[in-house]
């Protein structure tokens, strides 16, 4: 279950174009106006299908038990060292688009506000559902989302994904006639799923025992004695090596 947590500011601001700029007093003051009667319209919804991969080509992806090929040469590239796809659409529900049509003719300055907090509002979203499938599937490394409309993926590809995940039916969630998702604050994505089993290296823990851990996966506190530590692209502990460097 993912439940919709304060909205952050800071990528809001650069939804509106401040980049690393915070916005004045006056545009926060309004910003924080607008994020009561934004989140009362939020109704977060989302549908995930975990599908295998079940043939590859130079420009095309075929997914077992799943009516959708995902075609292109750079979907194939990013799915490359996959095992698994999983297929998401997520949305803020009609509530959002209702606020913005009347804000568009009460308050514009309101209206690009809320906006830029809506599209912020769809990424949390979208990062806690990942969470939520790592937590399910902590065996399996995830790659970024890829969305159709990027590279040389269709944008007609929403259709098909929107139907592989039933969600029309289970979220409400359609397009358009020109393959635009409606409600408007929408995502659909693809993520590749790394089986890191497949990478198991012997890994010393602070006991001493060895222990078979998959590459990115380590058991808490494997990192100090790992013989891959300083090559490992995905050590619990790197964040805090690359800050005292």
């Amino acid at each position: 279950m993912v439940e919709l947590k304060p909205i952050r500011m800071d990528e809001a601001a650069r939804y509106l174009g401040y980049g690393d700029t915070t916005p004045d007093e006056t545009i926060l003051a309004l910003m924080k106006e607008c994020e009561a009667p934004l989140m009362e319209a939020c109704h977060p919804a989302y549908s995930v299908g975990i599908f295998d991969m079940e043939c590859c080509s130079e420009d095309e992806v075929k997914l077992a038990e799943c009516a959708l090929t995902l075609t292109g040469k750079d979907i194939v590239k990013h799915l490359v060292g996959c095992t698994k796809v999983a297929l998401m659409a997520a949305t803020l529900g009609p509530g959002v688009d209702m606020l913005m049509r009347r804000l568009q003719l009460t308050s514009m300055p309101k209206a690009v506000l809320t906006d830029a907090m809506a599209g912020a509002a769809i990424e949390q979203i979208c990062d806690d559902i990942q969470a939520e499938l790592q937590g399910k599937m902590p065996l399996y490394r995830q790659t970024w989302r890829f969305s159709p409309g990027y590279g040389d993926l269709p944008l007609a590809m929403q259709d098909e994904l929107l139907a592989a995940v039933e969600a029309n039916k289970r979220i409400g969630l359609a397009t358009t006639d020109s393959h635009m998702l409606t409600p408007l604050k929408s995502v659909t994505a693809i993520i590749g799923l790394q089986d890191m089993t497949k990478e198991l290296r012997k890994v010393a823990t602070e006991d001493g025992d060895a222990i078979s851990a998959p590459v990115g996966a380590c058991a808490a506190g494997a990192c100090a004695g790992c013989a891959y530590h300083d090559s490992c692209i995905s050590r619990q502990d790197k964040g805090t090596q690359e800050t005292d460097k």
